[in-house]
């Protein structure tokens, strides 16, 4: 009997998640030896289901809503990026060890740069709408630029000040929406306007930055109310189709050490729209 190495997305619910097509199809054309799962695990059955997941040796999983957290106390070990923001969002199994990795950031910053095909993002002004796990994974991301300025707009402005020592500016939601005009990149980072509910929008605004690009880690819908919005003002737009690809080609290159084809894989999720 054959043994199939095990990967997986840990999450709830999983019905609508790319993941596993992705992964699947991914193995399936570079002929990897493994089989992508969802496990789709209920909250009060979360602690004895990690359990079983570790003694199954799954070899890898890519973490969703709503476990990015409390996944933490599972692990035996962080990356740097995963300590800083407290949330995890892709686990590799290195020999029998459950280590921990946070790429929300790395993962949307490849996409916008590659979606608007930008070489840096330098001299900047920049909002982050929200401040959850991919937020911040995406503020420590974008310390590595020059002459970058970001303010943050949140619901709780006690919560970014408790999370973070550097900022130049923090709004409420509110707030936020006046100084919508300030920015060359505004980067939404809430699940509000996420399907069902896509009528809904963090911020609305009426004026923007001429030339601005805005960016919604959403990809269902593919135009969220807030990028309709800054559409229709004259802004350049991306979802978060290019973030979750880029994720699980990360993932990828991570767990097997191989480089596969992302064009590939964005098609793929493309002809899907």
């Amino acid at each position: 009997m054959i043994n199939i190495n095990i990967y997986g997305i840990l999450g709830n619910p999983l019905e609508h998640s790319l993941s596993p097509l992705l992964q699947n199809d991914t193995y399936k054309k570079n002929f990897i030896d493994a089989e992508f799962q969802k496990f789709q695990i209920q909250e009060e059955h979360f602690e004895q289901e990690m359990v079983k997941l570790k003694a199954q040796n799954v070899k890898g999983l890519i973490v969703t809503i709503p476990y990015k957290e409390k996944i933490l106390p599972y692990l035996d070990e962080l990356d740097n990026t995963a300590k800083n923001t407290g949330v995890v969002n892709i686990v590799h199994n290195i020999n029998g060890k459950f280590v921990g990795f946070n790429f929300d950031g790395k993962a949307w910053l490849s996409g916008l740069l590659q979606y608007f095909h930008l070489e840096t993002i330098d001299h900047k002004n920049v909002l982050i709408i929200g401040f959850g796990g991919a937020a911040k994974s995406i503020y420590f991301e974008l310390l590595q630029f020059n002459n970058l300025t970001i303010d943050i707009a949140n619901r709780s402005i006690d919560k970014v000040k408790n999370s973070i020592s550097t900022y130049r500016q923090i709004f409420t939601l509110e707030e936020a929406e006046n100084h919508m005009a300030d920015y060359d990149l505004v980067i939404q980072t809430t699940p509000i306007g996420m399907w069902p509910n896509i009528d809904e929008s963090p911020v609305h605004f009426s004026k923007i930055k001429q030339g601005a690009i805005f960016s919604d880690i959403i990809y269902n819908p593919p135009l969220t109310t807030f990028l309709k919005n800054a559409a229709q003002l004259g802004g350049h737009v991306q979802n978060g189709l290019s973030m979750l690809v880029q994720q699980n080609h990360k993932a990828i290159k991570m767990w097997f050490q191989k480089e596969v084809n992302y064009d590939e894989m964005l098609s793929l999720v493309k002809k899907l729209d």
